[in-house]
């Protein structure tokens, strides 16, 4: 396994931007790819420096891209001009995925989305909004209701900040991925993770829900396992 950091020029930002990426020490690929997002106080350095993430990736025949998602709820905001240009939702659909495969050995899809908090938030609701282009989905200690806390003169789309919205839509589609996400008992979060599956089995959305004991800290992170919810036969359709 060996790590590297990127830099790119990203469209999305009008900017140079960078993401961490994890390539896999055997196989020949091509090889599916986990994208990994971080949560609102960290950055793309935070799995790799602030918990086991390493240790858990290693030896999975798959290519994990860690972005950067500033303070962005992994969202489309909206653009004044090129001094305010945060269009992360493409970044992550569009322009990491572009450049991951003109530089490495990767499918074309589907792959898998994952994170932690804001990140959890990104990871389910981009998940839910694009189920062709992942197999596999899971969040934890996600901020479900992070719409609540967004002006929404900012947003381009307020209504599509909704995962509840994106849910609904996918309980309408045959073809679903695997949804997993958790949340500590003690997490000022709780709630929203527990509405948010209830919503799920009212929908009649098959998920994996779990809860555990700890708080909004790392000290919960050991639940966190980036590939717990990838079965052997995900990770092969994931390449396929």
């Amino acid at each position: 396994m060996s790590s590297a950091t990127v830099q790119f020029f990203s469209d999305a930002l009008g900017k140079w931007t960078r993401y961490n990426v994890i390539l896999p020490e055997q196989g020949e690929g091509p090889f599916p790819v986990l994208i990994q997002l971080h949560g609102l106080s960290d950055d793309s350095d935070a799995w790799i420096q602030r918990s086991n993430f390493l240790r858990h990736v290693e030896g999975y025949p798959m290519v994990v891209a860690l972005p950067d998602g500033g303070t962005s709820g992994y969202l489309n905001w909206k653009v004044s001009d090129r001094l305010n240009t945060h269009r992360y939702e493409d970044l992550l659909m569009r322009d990491i995925p572009a450049h991951l495969t003109r530089q490495f050995n990767v499918a074309t899809g589907p792959w898998a989305i994952g994170g932690l908090s804001m990140g959890g938030y990104g990871a389910l609701r981009l998940g839910l909004k694009y189920p062709d282009r992942f197999c596999s989905i899971w969040g934890h200690s996600s901020a479900f209701m992070i719409d609540e806390f967004l002006d929404p003169a900012l947003i381009e789309d307020i209504a599509d900040a909704d995962p509840y919205r994106h849910a609904e839509a996918l309980a309408r589609q045959i073809d679903r991925p695997v949804i997993s996400f958790d949340c500590g008992v003690d997490d000022r979060l709780i709630e929203h993770n527990r509405s948010f599956h209830s919503h799920l089995d009212t929908l009649g959305i098959e998920h994996h829900y779990a809860e555990h004991p700890g708080d909004h800290t790392w000290d919960y992170r050991p639940h966190v396992h980036p590939v717990a919810s990838y079965t052997a036969t995900e990770i092969a359709a994931m390449a396929a």
